[in-house]
């Protein structure tokens, strides 16, 4: 399907037109997924941007394990049982899609792949389904990361597709573990692959490097999101089952002041609410934004740190580069990562704000 794109200027669309039309646009395959953490103890459900996004993944509930083995169960994991009426509730009283997540168990990295074993796959299949139909929630995302087995993989989504054909199903995906395969195979019987543009500069980089790059800008030794993407596309996804992630954290580097700098430097996770309100970094000298590996980053000289993470300018880029490219949507991790309970109104989501409205022309 070929992308729709529909421009608002100043008052000329009232907010209840636009509301509607991003509910035609996510049903037409055009979407803004954001994670939000269960029991995240920031934003509560009340507060959730639900007019920024057309769909929420609610993160996340997990395969069950007893005695040291997944057993074809469903837990709750981070969920609790009043949390998910709660954000089933909103989501529907917004005229929103609400999924429940379900991750590898933190407990037992295995509990994926024994529950999708011969033996339980349809145990398992039939427990996803209840747990879906039985809490409300309007589908299933699936973020399966761990000791994955692509065959195993692809039964479990042809079972659920069939046992649910009316209902959404997604996966979060990133080019390892065969994820590619996966959804090479399963294309058909999903509506959105959102790829995990997030996380690239992992341990076993030898340099500073941004965290969510948009583009190698044809420097093959460094990853980045059309790198990340580029096996899916090759794999036969088509484009408009394609969603770009963009995270609400970044990535501080101590020792070092730039990207691209070898070295061995000690790192830590930033999220965007905690990165906006450090006065001693969060400074206007401080700021860059990289044009050609399109990176929103902070060079501080004082502290000898280099941060890199997610702004206005990254999610511009982004958004114009789903769009050149005709990719379905964009997903975000996490919704609470950027929250500002301190300020009012649209402060308060310094990114979804920028995203929704360069993605839709205008939000309301």
């Amino acid at each position: 399907m070929g992308l729709l794109t529909l421009s608002f200027r100043g008052a000329d669309r009232p907010t209840a037109t636009l509301a509607k039309y991003q509910q035609h646009a996510a049903l037409r395959g055009q979407w803004i997924t954001g994670y939000y953490s269960a029991g995240n103890g920031i934003e509560p459900v009340a507060s959730i941007p639900w007019n920024k996004y057309t769909h929420v993944n609610h993160f996340a509930a997990a395969p069950g394990v007893s005695g040291g083995a997944g057993d074809g169960t469903i837990e709750l994991h981070y969920l609790t049982q009043a949390e998910t009426i709660q954000i089933v509730a909103a989501a529907h009283k917004t005229g929103k899609k609400i999924l429940v997540t379900i991750k590898d168990n933190d407990s037992y990295a295995g509990a994926f792949g024994q529950s999708t074993a011969p033996a339980l796959v349809s145990k398992f299949a039939s427990k996803i389904v209840s747990f879906v139909i039985a809490n409300g929630y309007d589908g299933v995302d699936l973020d399966w990361e761990h000791q994955i087995n692509v065959p195993q993989y692809a039964d479990l989504l042809k079972r659920l597709r069939a046992a649910m054909p009316n209902k959404i199903m997604t996966i979060a995906a990133g080019n390892w573990g065969g994820l590619d395969s996966v959804a090479g195979e399963s294309q058909s019987l999903l509506d959105q692959i959102n790829l995990m543009c997030y996380d690239m500069d992992g341990p076993g980089t030898s340099y500073s490097w941004y965290n969510s790059a948009l583009t190698q800008a044809s420097n093959g030794s460094v990853a980045a999101c059309d790198w990340r993407a580029r096996p899916f596309t090759a794999a036969g996804v088509p484009a408009a089952k394609i969603g770009i992630g963009i995270p609400f954290y970044g990535r501080r580097w101590a020792g070092v002041t730039q990207p691209l700098v070898r070295g061995n430097f000690s790192t830590s996770v930033v999220k965007y609410r905690e990165l906006v309100t450090d006065g001693a970094r969060w400074q206007r000298q401080y700021r860059f934004y990289d044009s050609v590996y399109k990176s929103d980053y902070l060079s501080i000289p004082s502290l000898d740190e280099f941060i890199s993470y997610s702004g206005e300018h990254s999610i511009k880029d982004s958004v114009a580069w789903q769009k050149s490219n005709r990719f379905g949507g964009i997903m975000t991790f996490a919704l609470e990562y950027e929250y500002l309970p301190a300020e009012k109104g649209d402060a308060r989501y310094p990114l979804s704000t920028p995203l929704c409205k360069e993605f839709f022309g205008q939000c309301p």
